[in-house]
């Protein structure tokens, strides 16, 4: 039987967590610091992130005379600006917690705005593909390890992660075919997808390495003992990351043609549920 990201039970958990006051732990992914703090920091750059795929969508859109394809350029536009409001109260929720969010924020938006005064929108477009196809890569990782299910994960956040992965694979092919549409070239598309790469993982990793440093873990080689397995070991993040990123620099490459097996057979069913997942991070952090 199919199992929504919304189905009763999983929901039913969250809410009794919030009944009962229970706040977020620290260490909510499996009891570790390390990988937890990854996850977290993840989460900084994508509000940004998200509203540079949205404002470029939208620029674009007055060029899509397709029906079909301004149908689905909706419905990212309407994805992509829940994911920025869920993931903007989840950051607020970290800024509690003493996390130096907004300095990366503020670094973030600084570098969407060289983005879209430095380049045209052709170039943009291609970039933010480059970006879907990262976040759908991480995403089809959640939904084909099922790395979020568990007692030692914390509901709440189990359903925050899957939901947007649910969504991302949802609408992944969207931005590049919204490219291709318009008339993007592969070496455009590479030469861009190189700039988005760097300033992905740039973005991300100072902000994990940030975060770790406030925790004190930067320097604790315990931590690096757990973290290097979670991200280059035999089922790690990154190991199974890199050859799907590899694939976006094939001439012949579309977003559909990674498979997504999706273990647990979590399904979307486009719930609009993002004002309880807000709720989730509205109680004062520990």
């Amino acid at each position: 039987m199919e199992e929504p990201v919304v189905n009763e039970r999983e929901a039913r958990h969250a809410w009794e967590l919030m009944e009962e006051g229970a706040l977020i732990p620290a260490r909510w992914f499996k009891r570790q610091a390390f990988a937890s703090i990854f996850f977290d920091a993840g989460s900084v750059s994508i509000p940004e992130a998200e509203r540079l795929v949205i404002s470029t969508a939208e620029e674009a859109a007055q060029y899509v005379i397709d029906p079909v394809l301004r149908e689905k350029l909706h419905k990212l536009i309407a994805e992509e600006t829940a994911h920025s409001r869920v993931h903007d109260a989840y950051n607020a929720y970290l800024a509690r917690k003493g996390y130096p969010v907004a300095k990366y924020e503020k670094e973030f938006a600084g570098w969407a705005r060289w983005l879209n005064t430095r380049f045209s929108l052709m170039t943009r477009l291609a970039i933010c593909a480059t970006v879907e196809h990262f976040t759908a890569c991480i995403s089809r990782q959640i939904l084909d390890t099922g790395i979020f299910e568990g007692e030692d994960v914390d509901e709440r956040m189990d359903r925050v992660w899957t939901w947007h992965a649910l969504e991302e694979l949802d609408h992944r092919a969207i931005a590049f075919d919204l490219y291709t549409e318009m008339g993007g070239t592969y070496a455009r598309r590479f030469w861009s997808a190189l700039i988005g790469s760097f300033l992905f993982m740039y973005i991300h990793n100072r902000c994990f390495l940030a975060f770790l440093r406030k925790k004190k873990l930067l320097r604790r080689w315990s931590a690096w003992k757990i973290g290097l397995p979670f991200l280059f070991g035999k089922n790690g993040i990154y190991r199974h990351f890199i050859p799907d990123w590899w694939k976006f620099f094939h001439p012949r490459f579309h977003p559909s043609l990674i498979p997504i097996r999706n273990v647990l057979k979590k399904q979307l069913r486009h719930y609009h549920i993002e004002s309880e997942l807000i709720g989730y991070f509205s109680q004062a952090a520990r």
